[in-house]
């Protein structure tokens, strides 16, 4: 690994670390403390609680689009959708490499690779249209509530270029085997088949999960349920820190705020831009700056509480696959 790539990560996160410092300074710190600590341990709970729902029904879909009927259990895809987000907001990797490591913890209980990859791939891309239908419907709302919002222009120009984005996404899914075993043949002549085999099993694999269109279909509905989940956790999240917000308005903040944040997927657990763009939506929707902000750092609370031990998790079963290796 090139001292760049290490060093990169680490500036982008530091960089982060120092918008929220920044932004909880300014907006005061006391302000910001008292907030957090008027939530109470119960509803910290049934936030914890709605945000571990919303990951077993993103088990749930990843497991409607996995060929390998004997090994991929719902409650294995629940695991690796847990340490694909943990390892992607918490380590310094990208989103990829989150979805990388996903599709690695269920090969590791026996199912085929190409069949990990190709579901990891039509769940992400499920998903991603999903969100593109939530983000509309909290354009949607947002445009009622906040008709003279600056933001409403840009969100749905950048919706409209994502719904373009997702369309090439599907196609190159359906039909990229060829283009990158061209690519592979030509770059690497001979040699290149052996990428070619895998491109091909990978191909085939895409082919006969997009041959089950009510797979998809179901799996992208139950994406956009999980999507509402968000707002729902939201919607507690808000309440918890005594703002009895709308559950509208609670659906228009979070699409509002995965908009914003779609923009910054290469920024490691988008540590600073959530703070800022909280804090920003909050402050269309009339909600104190210092309550947005308690908000985003309730939410990397949450978050961290679920990510650790399924990091801690992860590393003991992935030390305990070295030890026997080497042993």
């Amino acid at each position: 690994m090139s001292f760049r790539s290490r060093v990169l990560p680490a500036g982008i996160v530091l960089a982060g670390v120092a918008v929220i410092t920044g932004l909880v300074i300014y907006f005061g710190v006391g302000d910001v403390v008292k907030a957090l600590a008027s939530v109470k341990r119960l509803n910290f709970a049934q936030y914890i609680a709605a945000q571990l729902g919303i990951t077993a029904g993103l088990g749930l879909c990843w497991r409607m689009l996995l060929r390998s009927r004997d090994h991929g259990s719902f409650w294995l895809c629940v695991w690796g959708r847990l340490v694909r987000d943990a390892t992607g907001e918490f380590l310094p990797f990208s989103q990829v490499g989150g979805y990388v490591l996903g599709a690695r913890i269920i090969t590791l209980h026996g199912v085929n690779a190409m069949d990990a990859a190709a579901s990891t791939l039509g769940d992400v891309t499920t998903e991603f249209l999903a969100e593109l239908v939530f983000i509309g419907i909290g354009l949607a709302i947002t445009s009622h509530l906040v008709p003279h919002s600056e933001l409403v222009t840009p969100v749905a120009i950048g919706l409209c270029i994502a719904v373009v984005m997702s369309v090439g996404l599907v196609l190159v899914q359906r039909g990229g085997g060829k283009i990158f075993r061209a690519l592979a043949l030509r770059i690497a002549g001979t040699a290149g088949h052996g990428a070619v085999a895998h491109l091909d099993r990978l191909q085939a694999a895409l082919d006969q999960m997009y041959a089950e269109r009510w797979r998809l279909a179901l799996a992208a509905f139950f994406h956009l349920l999980c999507w509402f989940g968000t707002a729902t956790a939201s919607f507690i999240g808000f309440h918890a820190l005594g703002v009895p917000i709308a559950f509208t308005t609670a659906m228009a903040i979070e699409a509002m705020l995965h908009a914003i944040m779609a923009l910054a997927f290469f920024v490691p657990g988008r540590v600073g831009i959530q703070e800022a763009a909280y804090t920003l939506l909050g402050a269309m929707f009339g909600i104190p700056p210092e309550i947005a902000l308690s908000l985003s750092l309730l939410r990397r609370a949450r978050d961290f509480v679920i990510a650790v031990p399924v990091l801690l998790v992860w590393q003991g079963v992935e030390a305990r696959r070295l030890r026997l290796r080497v042993g």
